[in-house]
């Protein structure tokens, strides 16, 4: 369980890169309100990938 914050942050990247490219999808359906609501599930998650990956570093120089 040494790299479950790097494993974390991964699954969090690939998920905001799912949902990023949901909305473009929807913003080539000129569907907006999907289109926001899709780009505020990819920032969400692209934020809690770096703060995992912020957690990791903090976690290695504790050691």
């Amino acid at each position: 369980m040494k790299n479950k914050y790097t494993i974390v942050s991964m699954i969090a990247m690939l998920i905001a890169i799912i949902f990023g490219g949901i909305a473009f999808q929807q913003y080539n359906a000129e569907n907006m309100d999907e289109v926001y609501l899709n780009i505020g599930y990819c920032t969400l998650f692209l934020s809690a990938s770096m703060f995992s990956w912020h957690i990791k570093d903090e976690k290695q120089n504790e050691s």
